[in-house]
């Protein structure tokens, strides 16, 4: 029997990440997406949830603050960019407290916490997703709509409402969209943001050095938010660091 799952977060990009994750354990199952604390608890009166992925700094009701006025809650994992709520949030019954940019390693460790049986028998992870991405993706731009398997984009670069997709076939296209929303369409496994700005393709990655990877003669910056996940995703997938 799967766990019924909701992700309760207002950043698109956090609950991509999280749907992934979910979708990648054959024990669960995501019942519901949600942006603030109110759509979260409207779910939770209508049917059963047995695990909360919550963020806590989110607008008018935060996390902690939805905790406090929910009588028998589901379990709760905690996600936050902000590692100060640590030591308070366990103050109030949580499974765990996961810090962002979540790596999949950690919040499998989490996940475990609740879904390993009192006999310590831990329920396995898929090797594979449900459904497999398409190995294609289009863009719409220039009055036309382009084509590119996932190995010939390089990296994504965000300006504001357009994304500048720099390809293995030359010129740059220029979409109208926004970095957050194209963060979903690509394969978690092989594209990664490394900065507010950058989406990188690991595949093209020929080495990093302090906060900078290069990407052929292209240098991107890695910010601090985002390096961590970067070397913990590198070393399991060394074979696409170069």
């Amino acid at each position: 029997m799967k766990l019924n799952c909701i992700i309760v977060d207002d950043e698109p990009l956090a609950q991509d990440v999280l749907d992934t994750y979910i979708s990648r354990i054959d024990a669960l199952q995501l019942a519901a997406k949600c942006k603030n604390a109110f759509e979260a608890m409207n779910v939770l009166h209508k049917q059963k949830i047995d695990i909360m992925f919550l963020d806590i700094k989110m607008p008018t009701l935060s996390g902690l603050d939805m905790l406090k006025t929910i009588d028998n809650p589901p379990k709760v994992i905690l996600t936050t960019a902000f590692s100060e709520f640590g030591a308070e949030s366990y103050e109030y019954g949580v499974s765990d407290y996961l810090l962002k940019p979540i790596a999949f390693e950690r919040f499998l460790k989490a996940v475990n916490k609740i879904l390993i049986p009192a006999h310590g028998a831990r329920i396995p992870e898929e090797s594979t997703p449900k459904q497999p991405a398409p190995e294609v993706i289009f863009f719409k731009a220039d009055k036309k709509i382009h084509k590119f398997h996932h190995k010939e984009i390089l990296f994504l670069e965000g300006y504001g409402n357009y994304v500048k997709v720099h390809n293995t076939q030359g010129k740059p296209l220029l979409v109208l969209d926004k970095l957050i929303n194209m963060a979903g369409q690509l394969p978690a496994g092989q594209f990664l943001r490394v900065h507010k700005s950058y989406i990188i393709n690991l595949v093209h990655v020929s080495h990093i050095e302090g906060n900078r990877l290069m990407l052929g003669e292209r240098e991107i910056p890695v910010s601090t938010t985002y390096k961590q996940l970067l070397l913990d995703t590198i070393g399991k997938n060394p074979g696409k660091s170069g």
